[in-house]
């Protein structure tokens, strides 16, 4: 069959080749009853825009930048991001954008950023942390391209952002372990210079406030959220700490690599010592033993955040948007009564 192009869908649609391309890019300028002729083309024929013609149509480039920093082995290794990339990437994809995804830091050279952030090859950006949010809106002081963060930053309360409930989070966790008996607690935390961090750590020395135990800083680690940081601390914590008898980990994965330490160590899980994690990553339950976690959405975060930016793109909503999304208590067999 001949290839459908917007000339030959204007005449089987009995219109002009403007109102097609305005139907196309849901412009609110055109009558139900084109609108209605115009969609029925396209649905019978699966016409599908050419994108370079597109672009030049509505001078916009419908590619989106999505920027993250190399942490470690942390930013493409980990399943947390990529349920986070997934749920950008298909929401794009629904509203016919497309998606480049870099790596930025501060050890790029300028031109680099400027080339990684060129007006005319991005519609709208997406910064994933602190330090690319901080040099994104550095270079794009000047530029008149919409951005969105994950993860809220206080540094820049007029831009919109997409995250989790942190602190509700962490405290049902914690409280979780309490409600099992335990009474020596400890937790293990990322980086504190975000803003999570810092709501993770509180939430879970209010908790044990709030339940009458106490708060002690040698039962807490602040590192990054890596296996090795949670192996590394509970193989310490197993020796220094015999009396503690759970943890609350502020990622699933230091919880994976804390329940590598306790089963070298010879501790059971949970018959000896509970461990709960945080973000619901689809391999918590396989592990051994399943493991017991606060769920976040993170494909929603993804999604809600490439939501947020396409309708800022499309002038829909220009109104600074903070919005965090509810996390669920998961549990599995990681956790159980305190030992008597």
């Amino acid at each position: 069959m001949e290839r459908l192009n917007i000339d030959k869908v204007a005449k089987l649609a009995h219109v002009s080749r403007s109102v097609v391309s305005r139907v196309l890019n849901n412009h609110p300028n055109v009558s139900d009853e084109a609108r209605v002729r115009v969609m029925k083309v396209v649905k019978k024929y699966n016409y599908r825009p050419n994108a370079v013609a597109r672009s030049l149509a509505t001078q916009s480039t419908y590619q989106i930048g999505v920027l993250t920093s190399r942490i470690e082995d942390e930013s493409l290794g980990n399943g947390y991001w990529t349920l986070l990339y997934l749920g950008i990437f298909e929401e794009c994809i629904r509203r016919g954008y497309y998606v480049r995804l870099s790596f930025y830091s501060s050890s790029m050279s300028d031109e680099l950023h400027e080339h990684l952030l060129n007006p005319h090859q991005l519609d709208g950006v997406i910064c994933l942390n602190e330090e690319v949010t901080d040099l994104t809106v550095e270079t794009l002081a000047d530029k008149d391209i919409p951005i969105v963060l994950v993860g809220h930053n206080p540094k820049h309360p007029d831009i919109s952002s997409v995250d989790v409930d942190n602190y509700d989070g962490a405290y049902t966790a914690t409280k979780h372990l309490i409600d099992l008996g335990h009474k020596q607690i400890g937790g293990i935390f990322g980086d504190q210079n975000v803003e999570e961090t810092e709501h993770r750590i509180r939430a879970y020395r209010e908790a044990l406030k709030d339940h009458g135990l106490d708060v002690r800083d040698d039962y807490i680690s602040v590192g990054s959220y890596t296996q090795q940081d949670g192996y590394n601390t509970l193989n310490v914590w197993t020796e220094d700490h015999k009396q503690m008898t759970a943890v609350f980990c502020a990622s699933d994965t230091i919880a994976m690599g804390g329940m590598l330490a306790l089963h070298e160590k010879g501790v059971s899980v949970p018959g000896q010592f509970s461990v709960v994690g945080f973000d619901g990553l689809p391999i918590s339950r396989y592990m051994i033993p399943p493991l017991t976690t606060i769920e976040q959405p993170t494909y929603g975060k993804g999604e809600r955040a490439a939501q947020l930016l396409i309708d800022k793109i499309k002038n829909i909503d220009e109104k600074v948007i903070q919005e965090n999304l509810k996390p669920k208590l998961v549990i599995r067999k990681s956790s159980g009564p305190a030992p008597a």
